[in-house]
């Protein structure tokens, strides 16, 4: 089907063929004349028609070309309109939907290029800015080098062993100082655990330090040839994004140092303990206590489970036991020893420390299984040289077969000898001191018959009650003396006074009364104790304030006093008298319980009861053995 423009050219050609026919049969059947005018008017017609058909056809062209340099010219607004052909109308459409996707995509594409323009500046600059930092890079890469080469020197050089690890403890980095030290090279140990070149102390610190628990710590490590080496770590953990992916470490070699601080802290505790050792000699203490007291101390010292004091008896050649301490003390030991004769010459005449396995030196045999079980193998026998003469040995069982401090022993040893020797003058001493007062007491007793054995009466009653309350035993040896002592000041009574058969006058008594105060007086000059003499001239208070010399009350009462009182009132009550036949026991408890709390204090009174109803057979061993004695 032919399209619209194409039957508007039909139609025309069709009619201007029609138009030429039609005039050239007028040509024909017309004269030359009129051939000619018409002929004209035929071009003339013809060409009008050319004309207005060129026009009408051309215009959509023009149009359309317009619209294309228009648009070659950027301009993407320019629209045709046509509106007499179906064909240019359809093709103009379809000509402003092309311009205006033209336009669209011009508007993209100008974005775009914008974009990409923009892009690209900034590419420009950063190439500038990378181009800068390149070779601010390529300085730093230099400078890192150098600092490389300076640190891994460093590193090299330092006196201390640095080294990393990851979490699991594989070493990862250590410096070449480890060849000193351990006599490893590096890459012997990168890539091995660190817990297999150190103590098993040290394995738990370092998953301490891992955990984050310490940072500083000893760690013990073992060289190559499996000897320990001692050192002070440092150690940082290393995190990424908060997890702890290692450690890094720094560990000085103090080996050295710490043998020789050990030795500073062997040599000072040698030193304490023979200060202590000194201590304890001059405490005044009992001997008995003192030497048990130094046996636990040279136990504790030398981690000795068993250590022994003994005294030599030349006559019959035995070490016998005075004391023993240590964690095996309660075990029962044998208290005399015989050793063989090459060792006591040696301990006796040539007075050499000896060392004995366990199996050679004299000992129970319940104990041989206990000291196989404590790895108990060696005997040090230590013999207590005085006066050049060996007085006893001193024996520490140890787990080694060598012994390092025996300075130490020696000098315990040097002091214990000393002070038993002084101990024995002492007690020499102490028996001429106690026959001394004794003497004076059987003075005063001397006098008059029935009197004869109280202060030795008194004397043990009171040493009793002061045992039975608890007391030290250099208190009841107070007590033991004041009770002897306690009456010495008769001796400056007139024998008038203190033998008259009948009653006292005031006058009489008031000198009765004043013999605490005279038994004061000619004490002091023999140097006594203080709590004697304080027995001594106030055993004649009363608790409710109404005694003498003082009239002293309730707690202003010296214990001992108010002891001694109880024991001087139970003998006198119990003792039989030129004018009244003495109590028996039971009679005098009940005089204590009807005074108790007025001329008695109340505590000693009580002590006394239970004393009596516990062990009354001591009170009366006391009462009857003492006084026939002294009778």
């Amino acid at each position: 089907m032919l399209s619209d423009y194409n039957k508007k050219l039909f139609f025309v050609l069709f009619g201007l063929s029609i138009t030429v026919y039609t005039l050239s049969v007028v040509h024909f059947l017309s004269g030359f004349e009129n051939k000619i005018f018409i002929g004209g008017i035929i071009l003339l017609i013809l060409t009008g028609l050319s004309v207005i058909l060129s026009k009408k056809l051309s215009q959509p062209l023009e149009k359309l070309n317009e619209g294309v340099k228009r648009i070659a010219q950027g301009d993407f607004s320019f629209r045709i309109n046509v509106t007499d052909s179906k064909e240019f109308i359809e093709l103009s459409k379809n000509f402003n939907s092309m311009a205006m996707e033209l336009s669209q995509s011009y508007m993209k594409l100008k974005e775009q290029t914008e974009n990409l323009m923009r892009q690209n500046e900034e590419l420009q600059e950063f190439n500038a800015e990378l181009e800068a930092s390149y070779e601010q890079l390529e300085v730093l890469a230099h400078e890192l080098e150098i600092s490389e080469r300076k640190y891994r020197l460093l590193v090299d050089n330092i006196l201390d062993i640095l080294w990393v690890t990851d979490k699991n403890f594989i070493i990862e980095f250590v410096n070449s100082r480890v060849v000193r030290y351990l006599n490893y090279t590096p890459p012997e140990l990168i890539g091995k655990s660190l817990l297999e070149i150190v103590d098993e102390e040290s394995k738990e610190t370092l998953k301490d330090m891992m955990a984050g628990k310490i940072n500083f710590s000893e760690i013990n490590f073992k060289s190559k040839e499996g000897l320990l080496v001692i050192t002070e770590t440092h150690v940082k953990r290393l995190k990424v994004e908060g997890d702890v992916v290692g450690i890094q470490g720094i560990s000085r070699d103090i080996t050295e140092i710490y043998h020789v601080k050990r030795q500073i802290v062997e040599k000072n505790n040698e030193i304490l303990a023979i200060s202590d050792v000194g201590r304890l000699l001059t405490s005044g203490s009992d001997m008995k206590e003192v030497l048990n007291n130094i046996v636990e101390k040279v136990a504790n010292i030398l981690n000795s489970p068993l250590c022994t004091i003994r005294e030599h008896d030349k006559k019959s050649q035995k070490f016998i036991l005075l004391t023993k301490g240590g964690e095996l003390k309660d075990y029962p030991i044998s208290s005399e020893i015989i050793l063989p004769q090459q060792d006591i010459n040696d301990l006796v005449n040539l007075k050499e420390i000896k060392i004995k396995g366990v199996e050679e030196f004299p000992h129970d045999n319940n104990l041989t299984s206990i000291f196989v079980a404590k790895e108990v193998f060696s005997v040090v026998i230590v013999p207590l040289v005085s006066r050049n003469e060996t007085i006893g040995i001193l024996t520490v069982w140890t787990s080694t077969k060598t012994v390092k401090n025996m300075s130490l022993l020696r000098s315990i040893a040097s002091a214990v000898s000393v002070a038993i020797e002084n101990s024995k003058l002492y007690d020499e001493i102490k028996k001429l001191f106690i026959k001394m007062i004794e003497a004076l007491a059987y003075a005063v007793e001397a006098k008059d018959v029935y009197t004869k054995g109280h202060s030795m009466r008194v004397s043990q009653y009171a040493a009793l009650i002061g045992e039975y309350m608890g007391l030290s035993r250099e208190k009841i040896e107070q007590l033991r003396i004041a009770g002897i002592l306690h009456d010495i000041g008769k001796i400056g009574i007139s024998d008038a006074i203190l033998l008259k058969m009948g009653k006292l006058t005031d006058e009489e008594y008031k000198v009765i009364k004043s013999h605490p105060e005279i038994s004061r007086r000619i004490l002091m000059p023999i140097d006594l104790p203080e709590e004697i003499l304080e027995a001594v001239s106030k055993h004649h208070e009363r608790y409710d304030g109404k005694g003498y010399p003082y009239g002293l009350k309730g707690e202003e009462i010296p214990i001992e006093a108010a002891i001694l009182g109880v024991a001087d009132a139970f003998d006198a009550m119990t003792s039989d008298r030129s004018y009244r036949k003495g109590m028996n026991v039971e009679e005098a408890i009940n005089e204590f319980l009807k005074y108790k709390g007025t001329q008695f204090h109340p505590e000693v009174v009580d002590t006394f009861i239970s004393l009596y109803m516990n062990e009354k057979h001591r009170l009366e061993e006391i009462k009857n053995q003492v006084f026939s004695n002294a009778s």
